[in-house]
């Protein structure tokens, strides 16, 4: 049976929006709710086009939905029985004191190899309320994943598709903290890739965006609890930015004279830290973080690891997995968050100060991630759209510097269209070719638009999002929010992630070559094409790709087909 959702408008698991009942798929796409793998198995192998989803949180139709007929299938993954069980009743582990939970449960904590393994589906809210009352065995303050996001009812496993990310220089997003990934690919087989398996498809399933097949189970890091201490600054943007910039200068002239304490120096004033910056009223609070052995030499600038899919098979669709959309009105628009700017700066400048109060914590409760009371308040509040831009380092400063321009400037009055508060954080490189930070450090900026879908366009945030996507800031956007395809029309991987794209694509090549994950992007929306070209001419794409990923013997091309 279908859990409900804790949002009336939200529209899974019964029709196909996100947590408001917006960016909805085609009426004719069809549901799927496994109950278990097999069934799931089953569902991805009888149907040409496929997605999976979670709780909803999307806000891009062209990469949350498989299709547009009833020959496509979405297939919701907090359904599985057992995953279903651990939403409604999230479990204690004290009832395993003493025993061993059968391999069912979908939550498995391994002390010996500090890892946990976990249901795809299940939130990682679930995930880490678990970790952390998990205080019966060898650690009686609990377990924790080493760095985690701010919003944390998404799933796991799209939190760890999409790069989802803390702030952190030493362990990256949630994908760095993965050690195995099991999916279940095209053709309805399961597998498995381990960090001693196949290093060029691992990069590529470490943040796949749903393209590549259907995560059901991680493997991920664990680290024991801490107490941590948690401090804030008062600034404005243009002092922060003062601040970022000083970073950013001191890690290029680092990487320049090639002193590697010194980039790590440069990274260390960062690692952890994070911002809430309230727009409307130029505040901006810097939280840095203190623990027992936090120092530069744990900071890594670039993050790596070593890397064979293991096959499983099995036996079409039942009518208790399959099921017509039901029909499900999104949330209705708000007009009070249209006016009065002041109002709702003051209204968010206080909800906002419990995140950001000084003390020592718990790492579960040190490091800003949002209540379940303030998720559902935001969820119903209003319709919004969220975005999120990722800006190299060495550009982070100067970045802000243009926006403070944007916002700040003489005559300006951008800041009276924003509303709650944008969050800042700082992430290491990643080697998984889609990772926003593939081939170095960057910052991350979340900001959220809470007036279009209320009924006023939102010329200033339109502003700010073109000045991070524009050559100052050189942001790429976040592969599990807003922003796709409206500043990203007629994108262009080639360009964007110019060292990693093509090897991407020669795992698509491999793991779904007849495009059953592709979604519904088309001409300027589409997202996922690749070129290439040999000796200056231009050669079928699959010809360059090789066991290990794009062959050196051909450049990767940008398309041709499409002008924004």
């Amino acid at each position: 049976m279908a859990g409900e959702a804790a949002n009336s408008a939200c529209g899974l698991p019964y029709a196909l929006s996100n947590f408001q009942g917006n960016f909805a798929c085609d009426s004719e796409v069809l549901v799927g709710r496994p109950k278990n793998i097999g069934e799931l198995q089953t569902l991805v192998e009888s149907f040409p086009k496929v997605k999976a989803n979670g709780v909803g949180g999307s806000w891009w139709k062209q990469n949350f939905c498989a299709g547009n007929d009833s020959q496509s299938i979405n297939i919701v993954m907090t359904e599985l029985q057992t995953t279903l069980d651990s939403i409604l009743s999230p479990p204690n582990p004290e009832q395993w004191r003493g025993a061993k939970p059968p391999s069912t449960f979908p939550i498995q904590v391994d002390e010996q190899s500090r890892t946990v393994t976990v249901a795809a589906g299940v939130p990682q809210r679930v995930l880490l309320d678990y970790l952390s009352e998990y205080r019966h065995g060898t650690q009686p303050a609990g377990w924790t994943l080493p760095a985690f996001s701010w919003f944390i009812d998404q799933t796991i496993g799209g939190a760890v598709a999409t790069a989802t990310h803390g702030s952190s220089m030493r362990y990256g997003s949630l994908s760095s903290q993965v050690v195995e990934i099991a999916a279940v690919l095209a053709n309805g087989t399961l597998a498995t890739f381990s960090a001693a398996s196949d290093p060029h498809l691992f990069k590529a399933f470490g943040v796949s965006a749903g393209r590549l097949g259907i995560i059901v189970k991680l493997k991920m890091t664990i680290i024991p609890q801490q107490a941590i201490s948690r401090s804030k600054q008062d600034l404005t943007l243009a002092r922060f930015a003062d601040q970022v910039t000083a970073t950013q200068e001191a890690y290029k002239a680092a990487k320049a004279a090639k002193d590697n304490l010194g980039v790590q120096k440069a990274l260390f004033s960062v690692h952890e830290t994070q911002a809430l910056w309230l727009v409307e009223r130029d505040t901006l609070w810097r939280v840095d973080y203190q623990h027992l052995f936090k120092e530069p030499e744990e900071v890594l600038e670039n993050l790596n690891f070593s890397m064979d899919p293991t096959m499983h098979s099995f036996s079409g669709p039942n009518d208790q997995t399959v099921f017509a959309q039901a029909t499900k009105a999104p949330l209705q628009a708000n007009r009070a968050m249209t006016t009065n700017p002041a109002y709702w700066g003051v209204v968010y400048s206080a909800g906002a100060q419990t995140y950001v109060r000084p003390g020592t914590f718990e790492t579960r409760k040190a490091y800003m991630s949002v209540t379940e009371t303030t998720t559902r308040i935001s969820t119903t509040l209003a319709p919004y759209i969220q975005m999120e831009v990722a800006i190299p380092l060495e550009i982070a400063g100067t970045c802000l510097k243009e926006v403070n321009k944007v916002v700040y400037g003489r005559g300006s009055r951008v800041s009276r269209d924003f509303r709650n508060p944008a969050l800042i954080r700082f992430v290491s490189g990643e080697p998984f070719y889609l990772s926003p930070t593939h081939g170095g450090p960057r910052m991350y900026v979340n900001i959220e638009d809470w007036l279009t879908l209320s009924g006023t366009p939102n010329k200033g945030y339109d502003q700010v999002l073109k000045t991070f996507r524009g050559p100052k800031c050189q942001g790429r956007l976040h592969w599990g929010k807003g922003g796709w395809p409206e500043y990203a029309s007629c994108f262009d991987g080639a360009t964007e992630y110019p060292d990693s794209w093509c090897h991407f694509g020669c795992a698509v090549q491999t793991l779904d070559p007849y495009a059953k994950f592709e979604g519904v992007g088309a001409d300027r929306t589409a997202v996922w094409t690749w070129n290439a070209t040999r000796n200056g001419t231009v050669v079928p794409f699959d010809t360059c790709c090789t066991d290990t990923g794009f062959s050196p013997e051909c450049t990767c091309a940008s398309r041709t087909d499409c002008h924004a």
